[in-house]
């Protein structure tokens, strides 16, 4: 993930789409050919009427700036912007994990599970101890090394609030 001033890019490749701007800008601009002129015989009727609509034969800039805005957002959306993306962050001090285990946290479950087995993972790298507080059953807090959370983490399943 590339970061730019605080808001990191998911594709940070696409960014080099802002390159053809310039060259949109100028098809844009473009005169498409003038038609050729041909006489139809009913036309004179309509000769020395007025018209009271004039059609420029150029695009107005705010309108073509207009434009080459929303083609930037577009672009930079599709980027995948992200402010203040997560960074790897080293820690050496203990490691605790507050868990809402209740209903309302029981939606993704799989995916905390993932993301606590990742941070358990990578404090038992780190040689930190862990503590698990959950929410619904709170209990005093027991630092220990992470494979022994690590092993308990089946267990932990989302409980209704007593």
């Amino acid at each position: 993930m590339t970061v730019l001033g605080g808001i990191g890019f998911a594709s940070p490749w696409l960014l080099l789409a802002l390159l053809a701007l310039p060259v949109l800008w100028l098809i844009l601009r473009a005169v498409p050919p003038a038609p050729i002129r041909r006489r139809f015989p009913g036309v004179a009727l309509l000769l020395g009427l007025k018209d009271d609509e004039s059609v420029s034969d150029r695009t107005p800039w705010w309108l073509l700036l207009l434009r080459m805005l929303a083609v930037a957002a577009v672009i930079l959306g599709l980027a995948g912007p992200v402010l203040n993306p997560n960074r790897a962050q080293e820690g050496s001090g203990p490691l605790l994990i507050v868990l809402d285990a209740s209903w309302a946290g029981a939606t993704h479950w799989s995916d905390k599970m993932e993301l606590i087995e990742s941070q358990l993972t990578e404090a038992g790298r780190a040689g930190r101890p862990v503590a698990v507080l959950r929410l619904t059953a709170p209990e005093p807090l027991q630092f220990q090394a992470a494979d022994v959370w690590r092993n308990r983490l089946p267990g932990l399943l989302p409980a209704p609030w007593a």
